[in-house]
């Protein structure tokens, strides 16, 4: 199956596929574990630094391999990429989908970029996901609250978004719609589904994204899936769970220089938040 008949299948069962972000190998392996272990298909999505340090290609080709080893779909998708040469890379190497941010551009130059986009995207019949409205935070450990960092922005307005979707012709609408990137310290993540609910109702042949999806109740997350989320996107937790464990196998080997004879258990760690996401998403089983 394509990507877009993977997210068709998702949208028609109300169920989401995760899209986790791989910064190395380690991270890598424990996502595509997690997915074989509970029989789902996963995204694995690089950002333009994470994409220029493993190198497009062989984020492409350990995919490939790690799907057929595992016998599960793995999808590859070009995560935040800001340019039409960044966008260029992902097409060129072969990713699945292709995620053009050009939210922090006048509208009129991202909708313009957009669409060349997709035009060179769809002619390989890959998917497109744009963005229209800067989704706040960065994936990383916040002190503060995710209320107060939401509230720098602006939501998703509907009837814009019509307009956006219908003049760049993309197929993924990554919906502002309280969701930040990263993990704050205050917990006060809020999904403002009445937002998704009317982006919905307007845009029913598009298929939504939800970015910063790490640290958002497991509820709320369900509750955006009902309402029409297909993929969402995480990376904070991945991070925070391989650093953290990292820095206390290292602690307690203190002479060991042999670094994968410590990753075991960080991988496994990485693997259990990459389960229970899978478990929330409610694509176990449907590879």
């Amino acid at each position: 199956m394509t990507g877009r008949e993977w997210l068709q299948k998702a949208k028609a069962e109300k169920w989401a596929i995760g899209a986790f972000n791989v910064g190395n190998l380690e991270t890598f392996k424990a996502i595509v574990q997690a997915a074989a272990n509970k029989k789902s298909p996963v995204i694995i999505e690089s950002s333009p630094g994470e994409t220029s340090w493993i190198g497009p290609e062989n984020v492409i080709d350990l995919a490939r391999n790690y799907s057929q080893q595992f016998g599960i779909p793995v999808l590859v998708n070009l995560d935040h990429a800001k340019n039409l040469e960044e966008c260029q890379q992902g097409i060129d190497a072969g990713y699945d989908l292709i995620h053009f941010d050009g939210s922090e551009l006048p509208l009129e130059q991202n909708i313009e970029i957009a669409k060349k986009v997709v035009e060179l995207s769809h002619a390989k019949g890959l998917v497109v996901e744009g963005e229209m409205d800067h989704i706040m935070g960065s994936s990383e450990i916040h002190q503060g609250s995710a209320l107060e960092e939401a509230a720098k922005g602006a939501f998703s307005d509907p009837e814009k978004a019509v307009e956006f979707v219908k003049s760049t012709g993309i197929d993924i609408f990554a919906a502002f719609f309280g969701n930040v990137h990263g993990v704050f310290s205050a917990g006060d993540e809020k999904l403002h589904l009445e937002v998704l609910e009317q982006l919905s109702a307007k845009l029913p042949d598009t298929f939504f994204s939800l970015h910063g999806g790490s640290g958002i109740s497991g509820d709320q997350v369900k509750e955006a899936i009902q309402r029409g989320i297909v993929k969402v996107n995480i990376n904070t937790e991945l991070r925070e769970a391989f650093r953290a464990n990292l820095q206390e196998e290292m602690k307690e080997h203190p002479d060991e220089y042999a670094m994968y004879k410590l990753e075991g258990p960080v991988l496994e760690e990485v693997q259990k938040v990459v389960e229970e996401k899978i478990d929330i998403f409610g694509s176990f089983g449907k590879a």
